[in-house]
């Protein structure tokens, strides 16, 4: 599914309004709803770089530590499109990059696939010395080492697991410790970010305007 901002007759302009746009012919119907919907696009670029959905909230950041903005290449591709010169949608050329964005502002799971996983960030190296993710991941799990002197086992410090465990080894190890069952694939939650579509009383004072710039066009 690709969001789209929709007009049709349903949109509550007045009864004055609504004969003068039934009356045009269909060419200028066209170039109204095609004006109206670049008006909706520059909107929808503008919250892309203030960070704002549509009800003026700050959309939700990443997860990830890299503060940088989010959706900043949905502006690109953005196109106004008319159907049968009564319907107007606002989506994307790009299927894959419309169907990103409608993850986005559904606020839907995305699935990644191992393959995906390694073609974005390669092979791992699991002969380097683990990170200090799983380090700390295996604490958690309680992973012990033996005592140098006397008996028992001890819970080893973060700088020792990495210095001593391997990156495939700890990732064994965090697998077996957590009964963890092999994945190829993985749903990765998003939060909804809203972009697309402005309130009915400013979509219906645009249309007005345009309407009447219509009527003085030629």
């Amino acid at each position: 599914m690709t969001p789209t901002i929709q007009l049709n007759e349903r949109h509550r302009l007045n009864f004055n309004e609504k004969l003068a746009l039934m009356a045009m012919p269909s060419k200028k119907r066209v170039w109204i709803l095609k004006t109206l919907g670049r008006w909706e696009r520059k909107n929808a670029r503008q919250r892309i770089r203030q960070q704002r959905d549509i009800r003026g909230k700050k959309l939700t950041p990443k997860q990830s530590k890299k503060k940088s903005k989010m959706l900043k290449r949905m502006g690109k591709g953005l196109e106004p499109y008319v159907r049968n010169a009564n319907r107007l949608e606002l989506g994307w050329k790009n299927k894959l990059t419309g169907r990103i964005a409608a993850r986005h502002h559904l606020g839907q799971k995305q699935r990644i696939t191992a393959a995906q996983m390694r073609k974005r960030w390669g092979t791992p190296d699991y002969s380097a010395q683990c990170t200090k993710g799983q380090a700390r991941k295996l604490r958690e799990l309680g992973y012990t080492v033996p005592r140098k002197s006397g008996k028992g086992r001890k819970k080893p410090t973060l700088r020792h697991i990495m210095e001593t465990v391997n990156h495939g080894k700890a990732g064994l190890i965090i697998k077996e410790m957590s009964n963890q069952k092999s994945q190829t694939a993985w749903d990765i939650p998003l939060a909804e970010r809203q972009i697309l579509g402005s309130r009915e009383q400013e979509v219906n004072r645009q249309l007005i305007k345009i309407i009447e710039q219509a009527r003085r066009r030629n």
